[in-house]
């Protein structure tokens, strides 16, 4: 079985967008050029002895991209920003880039990147340790739970725009509330005052009753 590496895309998956649209997966060592003319071995140089001295304290990191990472290898890259856990497959050999599209990043290698999974869901918690690791490259040795992932239906292709925690959703309370009623105020109808009538009766009306100020009693309606 092909193995599966932790790589990281920057410190904070700063350069995973980048890397994706370039199609490659790279490590930034500024100490060293090309790997693969550090490690020429000279003619009259015992094998298996470092090629001089800057070969000998080459990083570990860069070693393991070079010489053990293959192709056909998983390559899991987390993107913490955005709660995302993408997965490649290395797809070439080792490549020198004297003009890197990302800047510092020269040590790179093609890869072609399937999706991400959910970095929060419940299946991904056993592996949070491993990929949480503050390294720049690992082998992850729970290779088969990875290889299962690349047919996973979890498998997403379009990144996430932004990432927010969920809101817990807002229960009612189950506790009777001690607050008192407010007390209802009922209004009173407002009261039209009472006319006096202009003729002989005398009488007191509702003044929509007159006419030019006279009840129908005067008016003889």
């Amino acid at each position: 079985m092909q193995h599966v590496w932790l790589i990281r895309a920057g410190v904070e998956a700063e350069y995973i967008d980048p890397m994706r649209q370039a199609g490659i997966i790279a490590l930034r060592d500024d100490e060293f050029g090309d790997a693969l003319a550090e490690l020429v071995v000279p003619l009259d140089q015992t094998p298996g002895e470092p090629a001089d001295a800057v070969a000998a304290t080459m990083g570990t990191e860069l070693k393991s991209f070079l010489n053990e990472v293959k192709q056909g290898d998983i390559v899991v890259t987390p993107n913490p920003k955005r709660h995302e856990v993408w997965l490649s497959l290395v797809a070439g050999e080792y490549l020198y880039d004297p003009n890197p599209a990302i800047d510092g990043y020269r040590h790179t290698r093609p890869v072609t990147w399937l999706g991400w999974l959910d970095r929060d869901a419940r299946w991904m918690v056993e592996q949070s340790k491993a990929i949480d690791q503050p390294v720049a490259l690992i082998e992850l040795y729970n290779r088969e739970w990875w290889w299962k992932q690349l047919d996973s239906t979890e498998l997403t292709t379009v990144a996430r725009a932004t990432w927010a925690p969920e809101r817990p959703a807002r229960q009612r309370s189950t506790t009777p509330s001690t607050r008192k009623p407010k007390l209802v105020v009922p209004v009173k109808p407002k009261v039209t005052p009472m006319v006096l009538c202009a003729g002989r009766c005398g009488l007191q009306w509702n003044p929509p009753i007159l006419v030019n100020g006279l009840c129908p009693d005067c008016r003889g309606d």
